[in-house]
């Protein structure tokens, strides 16, 4: 047992009633500090043996097991939940920097998409891979996310479009997960784009991912959820319907890309079969919002895409979301097309200066938020009984984090209670 000793605790608590009154005009300071569940000069117990978190409140009030000489304390200025990215396509080979060129001379990412290009040139370069090297470079960019202080990240396929294909990349995400000091979680996406086989009868393909990859991905417990591209050049309302039922009565949870090019009810109809998030969402409406409210769906926005693709003009409405006491994530989507980053902590600030979300709100939306977007209660919030997950930072307060942003503020990360990166100034200790 030891105890983490910080000027500033963040203990994130999932349910929260100040979410809808927003004011700009009125004491953010104070809302935010109530929404991130702030404790001056709060200490976390942590129990290794349980991968546990034991107690959280005042560090003067800790228990009396708590105490003592034989007790070690961490002392840090900023300790939060673990982050969590809850939306990436880390699992990929190659690169697409001859997109990046196209697009800044002019070509929009739709277009390249429709084009046969896009999603379907990373196809090419997972299938010729080995499980080995999808593997080998997931590890890589996984201890990157972990020196930021991330310790669950959601990994989708998708990049597959084959039954072999797509259990070949989920066999990778679980090959890492037990290489990587963080929790790796597997989504399916084989309903990510119509392989080019597949142009002239993409029911038949749907009929694949319905009959073979779902199933083949449940019976293997590969995956805990199921998300379609829904929009337009992808798939359709209807697919992905059909395609969400089917991963839901496989026991996997249903997500989708939803309304990033253009307005289709995908998000809504998300909503109606209970899914835990919509992601994008460039383009819905107020309906929808509501609907989204009502059915405990997540909003997940990525406003790296929208710096990356250059659409900063159609921005999803975070504000509007939170008024309506909708939750919202913020995740890199980190992709080698649309979003080639795994900064969280860039991510932060783009949440606030894109979407104008205030510091505790994008903090609280890469934890708690984000555990809701994963449909999580055991990680995103510092509590007894949540699993010891907890960043460690070097920053005067909280508002600091998304303020500096480009470069990690981390100096400690705890994963199921054991130390898995610090600074040697806090290993010192």
């Amino acid at each position: 047992m030891y105890v983490i000793r910080a000027d500033q605790l963040l203990t994130m608590p999932q349910d929260t009633d100040r979410l809808t009154d927003f004011d700009p005009d009125g004491d953010l300071q104070s809302r935010d500090d109530e929404l991130v569940g702030l404790i001056e000069d709060g200490a976390v117990v942590v129990d290794e043996n349980t991968e546990t978190i034991d107690w959280v409140g005042p560090f003067d009030d800790r228990p009396d097991h708590a105490t003592g000489g034989d007790v070690r304390t961490i002392e840090v200025e900023l300790a939060t939940p673990g982050w969590i990215d809850c939306h990436t396509h880390a699992v990929f080979a190659g690169e697409r920097s001859d997109e990046f060129m196209w697009r800044n001379a002019g070509r929009e990412y739709v277009e390249i998409l429709e084009a046969g290009g896009g999603i379907l040139n990373t196809v090419d370069a997972v299938r010729q891979a080995s499980t080995d090297d999808l593997t080998t470079s997931l590890i890589r960019r996984v201890y990157e996310s972990v020196r930021q202080g991330i310790t669950t990240l959601e990994v989708k396929s998708g990049y597959g479009l084959t039954t072999s294909d797509e259990i070949k990349s989920l066999k990778a995400v679980d090959a890492a997960n037990d290489e990587v000091p963080c929790e790796l979680t597997g989504c399916f996406l084989g309903a990510h784009a119509i392989p080019r086989n597949f142009r002239d009868s993409r029911d038949d393909y749907v009929d694949m991912v319905c009959d073979e990859m779902i199933p083949q991905v449940a019976d293997r417990n590969l995956a805990a959820y199921c998300d379609v591209f829904c929009d337009r050049g992808a798939f359709t309302v209807d697919e992905a319907r059909r395609i969400l039922e089917v991963g839901k009565d496989h026991g996997l949870i249903p997500r989708i890309h939803a309304e990033e090019i253009a307005a289709t009810g995908a998000a809504k109809m998300a909503a109606e079969l209970g899914a835990a998030s919509a992601d994008h969402l460039e383009h819905i409406d107020d309906d929808t919002i509501q609907a989204m409210a009502e059915a405990g769906t997540v909003g997940v926005l990525m406003p790296a895409v929208n710096l990356f693709l250059d659409t900063v003009d159609e921005l999803a409405p975070a504000r509007d979301l939170l008024n309506a006491n909708c939750e919202v994530a913020l995740a890199t989507d980190f992709n080698p097309g649309s979003a080639m980053t795994q900064n969280l902590g860039t991510i932060l600030m783009l949440g606030c200066t894109l979407y104008g979300l205030t510091p505790g709100e994008a903090l609280r939306s890469i934890t708690a938020g984000a555990a809701k977007a994963l449909r999580r209660d055991d990680i995103g919030t510092l509590k007894p009984g949540t699993r010891a997950d907890i960043a460690c930072f070097a920053a005067p307060h909280y508002r600091y984090i998304p303020y500096h942003f480009g470069q990690s503020h981390a100096v400690a990360v705890i994963h199921r209670g054991e130390p898995v990166y610090w600074t040697e100034e806090t290993v010192s200790q």
